[in-house]
């Protein structure tokens, strides 16, 4: 993880969590292992995965990630929610406006969040080129 992380609040960690699991179940990842790596990077027990609440709405999501003042931040839970919901291998309408939506509202602009997704998009494609340079002409 990024210098950035180092100076996350308790509350910040917890924001960042409940993204983290608000795009799971929007792409319904069931995937744990990701968050238990974070929580560990993050320096938190995996007893705390229980007690953050999680985010009912894209709003609600929104709204917490707002009160993050530091930008930088923002953009580094925005790109995180981004490669969970790539995770997958697939994204879908919905996750796109969702994450896209939450995004926006939380003052990152449009060309920005765009950017962001095409830059997931070529780490896709980097991750299929290099499995068919492994298997390909087998």
């Amino acid at each position: 993880m990024p210098n950035i992380v180092g100076t996350m609040t308790s509350e910040q960690k917890e924001i960042f969590i409940a993204a983290m699991f608000f795009v799971m179940d929007l792409s319904q990842n069931q995937e744990t292992d990701y968050l238990t790596n974070r929580i560990k990077e993050l320096g938190m027990s995996e007893s705390a995965l229980k007690k953050i609440k999680k985010f009912k709405s894209p709003e609600e999501a929104a709204a917490a990630i707002k009160t993050i003042k530091d930008i930088k931040l923002r953009r580094y839970i925005l790109r995180e929610m981004i490669l969970v919901a790539i995770s997958n291998h697939e994204l879908s309408d919905e996750e796109i406006s969702t994450i896209y939506a939450i995004g926006t509202h939380i003052g990152i602009k449009q060309e920005k969040v765009s950017d962001f997704f095409l830059w997931a998009a070529k780490g896709l494609e980097w991750e299929i080129e290099g499995l068919q340079l492994i298997e390909g002409d087998l």
